[in-house]
């Protein structure tokens, strides 16, 4: 995965690790055959340096100048000692290992960026082993427990194994990035010091509502995890209940230039949906001008005379059976951006709502446990550099 925070600072700690590991005996036992190790550093806003290593350390889980595991020691090594006994005495090696697995990661708890602490088995209870052992959900968690912010954040790998000797590293896909947005309340996708991309979840707001119960939002989020960004980082919304990529601005400069773009459109962005029934055909175009319902606020209907242009493309890419019945899974492509407009194009435009929907379709629980809309893939030119910029996700759905 990509860095999650800036590097720099970070990094100079890290070559700090490094220099002490090349001189003390530590550093040459990891040069041995197989016991390299990463290591991590995180800076926080107020100064204070953290390091980490992952998993063990030449056998011990605690070593002094290192944050702690995200588990009780004790009773983590009385799990270990006990399945080493059953796994000597047995030929179901791979059971028994699978079942230590499942008692050990009760043991792991995750403190949030909010102060919360999450058990992990609440979180990801698939998770494989070794999750939570990586350097940067132990820094994290372990700065949050102490009331900090993190600032920024480098990992490097030391010694002999299947990465290179000191060389630098981003956190791993298949342990820290399914955990990552657990602990800092983001998933994000990308970041430098201009802009960020994020993977909004269903059912957050992009930016903050009317009342103290509508100011957790992505906005806000990234205000906190970011020192440096600016009051209102958003430049585009997605709906609450849609999911996919977002696109913010850290400096004012990014925003306003980011912002023109949108309005040009000069941004391109593709949806992926899931919409109730048969679509026999497999693309076309909804060209439906749309307006707000004056009396029904926030629902947008087709209004052919007073409506404002509202252009998409749809897509079939397949004929599914789910929730008991036939859906069809569609790519859009909206040319315009109006508010609820892939809703009401897919809804009164195509007669086939979004699953999920509460505004346009039945909306039924039984039906789909959400809207049933993502943003799948966004492309730009970075506000700065002008380069190329497109993310594109796996289907939440």
């Amino acid at each position: 995965m990509n860095p999650i925070l800036p590097t720099e600072e970070a990094r100079t700690e890290c070559l700090k690790l490094i220099e002490e590991l090349d001189s003390n005996p530590l550093g040459h036992a990891l040069m041995a055959p197989g016991h390299g190790r990463m290591f991590g550093v995180l800076v926080c806003t107020d100064g204070t340096v953290l390091r980490a290593f992952s998993g063990e350390l030449e056998g011990e889980l605690m070593v002094e100048g290192f944050v702690t595991p995200l588990f009780d020691v004790a009773s983590y090594r009385a799990i270990l000692y006990k399945y080493d006994r059953l796994i000597k005495s047995s030929q179901d090696h791979r059971n028994l290992s699978r079942k230590c697995w499942e008692e050990l990661k009760e043991l792991y708890r995750l403190t949030c960026f909010d102060g919360s602490v999450l058990k992990l088995t609440s979180v990801l209870p698939n998770s494989p082993s070794g999750t939570g052992d990586c350097c940067a959900p132990r820094l994290l968690s372990h700065a949050y427990s102490l009331g900090k912010k993190p600032s920024s954040l480098c990992e490097f790998f030391y010694g002999s194994g299947t990465m290179e000797h000191k060389s630098f590293q981003n956190p791993c896909d298949s342990r820290c990035r399914p955990l990552l947005p657990f602990i800092i309340g983001l998933d994000i996708i990308y970041q430098d010091k201009d802009i960020v991309v994020v993977n909004k979840p269903s059912g957050m707001l992009s930016i903050e509502g009317k009342g103290p119960d509508k100011q957790d939002c992505i906005a806000s989020r990234v205000r906190s995890f970011f020192p440096c960004c600016i009051s209102q980082p958003c430049i585009h919304r997605l709906d609450q209940a849609t999911s996919g990529l977002m696109v913010l601005g850290l400096t004012k400069d990014a925003h306003d230039r980011l912002s023109l773009d949108f309005e040009n459109r000069q941004v391109h962005k593709e949806y992926e949906a899931l919409v109730d029934g048969l679509i026999l055909e497999k693309s076309g175009t909804v060209d439906l001008p749309i307006r707000l319902d004056v009396e029904n606020r926030p629902h947008q209907i087709v209004d052919l005379k007073q409506g404002k242009n509202a252009v998409t493309d749809w897509i079939r890419l397949s004929i599914e059976n789910m929730y008991g019945h036939k859906v069809t899974r569609l790519r859009l492509i909206p040319k315009t951006g109006r508010t609820h407009q892939l809703r009401v194009h897919c809804a009164s435009g195509l007669g086939h709502p979004i699953l999920g929907d509460t505004l346009y379709g039945s909306g039924q629980k039984e039906e789909a446990p959400r809207l049933m809309l993502q943003a799948r893939s966004l492309s730009f030119n970075h506000p700065i550099s002008g380069k190329l910029m497109s993310f594109e996700l796996d289907a939440d759905f």
